[in-house]
């Protein structure tokens, strides 16, 4: 991914759903256990609070519905967080987030309910006065706790803030007659209290997703640089293992070819002549795979994916191979395509050269068919051969790292060829499968996005 995906303000998540998803599965440990805490220790908190029921409003009209109303949000607090840590339900559940929006709705209706009621409760003056003062500092100091501890859903504590805010503003308005004193003071701290309640758990939000998205980009990069320090490793040394051989096989030739003339036998020196074409092809192509392969890793030459034509980019890779694969006695068949595809040229040009070029070499095959098959939303160019295939039993190969694993008594000799192969099409974001069946050849599909 190119740039931080943006972040929306209003709710402080993730526009792109699926870098949500994978943040809600990264969290969602902390959230649901933070979740369920918050709700048993308020809910335990509205059961001590009855207390004040009992001592203030027994005998009231009031009395039951504000006990009632603290113990039936306590209850559901204190199931709902139990049910969360015993039963910890997956991040794709319906069921947390429902628990705790019923709790938030049942706990602010109890805290509207208990706040209307208790200035009844008064006589004088200085009583409306200091209970209306009590009101806006406990109310305040909760709707913090809940910004803080429900950060995970900001719109349940925007739910919660407003109806604080609404319900104290309207006891200011309606007791102020009654007060000792204005309640300016107190209806200022309730407002900025419960706006910034809101602000905090939105930035506590975004917060947690940008340390999220650069902890997710950090691990990205660590891991390719663990592959590519991987497959520095593998090349160096394959690469001293596969240029040797030929090399030894050019340096035998020149000899047989001195020899040949020498005892001028012009009849054997041209067909020794076109081997020797082949092996120096061979390893113009290893050294080129290599280089290619050395500058994507260093990030010296950029991917640069770009709208082309699927049959150009075969045209290309097939042009310069018809009369090596002529040479070998195989029929090499181009189908014409009309699809577009976004790749980088270079890359994709270089892989489909490569596979048909091992095809050539190592099928032993009659027949070389390179086409298109579209896909939804993609295009996989392909590259099949008729030969008799790389193994004992069927194969279907996604990643170089199932190479070495194929078979142990039979290991495919793909050498560093399939390897580089595998690799390019890694660096250049596309997907490489190769299909195998004895006595069935091999299929080699390049997957592209479609233009």
């Amino acid at each position: 991914m190119l740039g931080e995906p943006k972040i929306r303000r209003l709710d402080g998540r993730f526009d792109d759903p699926e870098i949500e998803a994978a943040f809600m599965r990264d969290s969602w440990s902390g959230i649901q256990v933070q979740a369920a805490l918050t709700l048993i220790g308020f809910s335990l908190a509205w059961f001590v609070s009855t207390a004040s029921d009992l001592l203030y409003l027994q005998g009231s009209p009031y009395f039951l519905t504000t006990l009632s109303a603290r113990l039936l949000a306590g209850s559901i607090g204190l199931l709902g967080g139990a049910w969360l840590l015993m039963a910890r339900p997956g991040p794709d559940s319906r069921v947390q987030p429902l628990i705790v929006y019923v709790w938030i709705l049942m706990s602010t209706l109890t805290t509207v309910i208990v706040a209307s009621v208790f200035p009844t409760a008064e006589a004088t003056p200085d009583g409306v006065a200091d209970l209306l003062v009590f009101t806006s500092s406990w109310m305040s100091l909760h709707v913090l706790a809940i910004g803080v501890a429900l950060a995970a859903f900001p719109w349940g504590v925007a739910f919660v803030s407003t109806a604080y805010m609404i319900t104290y503003l309207i006891l200011a308005v309606i007791w102020n007659d009654q007060s000792e004193h204005p309640l300016v003071a107190q209806s200022v701290m309730i407002i900025a209290c419960c706006c910034f309640a809101w602000l905090m758990a939105i930035t506590f939000s975004m917060r947690a997703r940008r340390r999220f998205y650069i902890t997710r980009l950090y691990e990205q990069a660590k891991v390719a640089a663990e592959k590519a320090q991987e497959f520095s490793s593998f090349l160096l040394a394959a690469t001293g293992h596969d240029i040797r051989q030929p090399v030894y096989a050019l340096d035998l030739n020149a000899s047989m070819l001195e020899e040949l003339v020498d005892a001028e036998r012009w009849d054997k020196v041209k067909p020794l002549v076109q081997r020797q074409k082949l092996v120096a092809s061979n390893v113009a192509s290893m050294l080129s795979s290599v280089l290619e392969l050395s500058y994507l890793d260093n990030a010296k030459r950029p991917v640069t994916p770009t709208a082309c034509d699927a049959g150009d980019l075969l045209r290309d890779s097939v042009s310069g191979l018809r009369d090596v694969a002529l040479g070998r006695g195989m029929a090499l068949q181009c189908v014409p395509c009309s699809a577009r595809v976004r790749v980088d040229p270079g890359v994709a040009g270089h892989i489909l050269s490569n596979l048909i070029s091992n095809a050539i070499t190592h099928s032993r095959g009659s027949r070389l068919l390179v086409g298109a098959r579209r896909g939804d939303g993609f295009v996989d160019l392909v590259v099949a051969d008729n030969g008799g295939g790389m193994a004992d039993r069927d194969l279907v190969l996604e990643s170089r790292s199932a190479l070495p694993r194929i078979d142990a008594r039979k290991p495919v000799r793909s050498g560093m060829g399939m390897e580089i192969m595998f690799r390019l099409a890694e660096r250049g974001e596309l997907a490489l499968r190769i299909h195998s069946r004895p006595g069935h050849g091999v299929m080699a599909c390049l997957r592209c996005p479609r233009a």
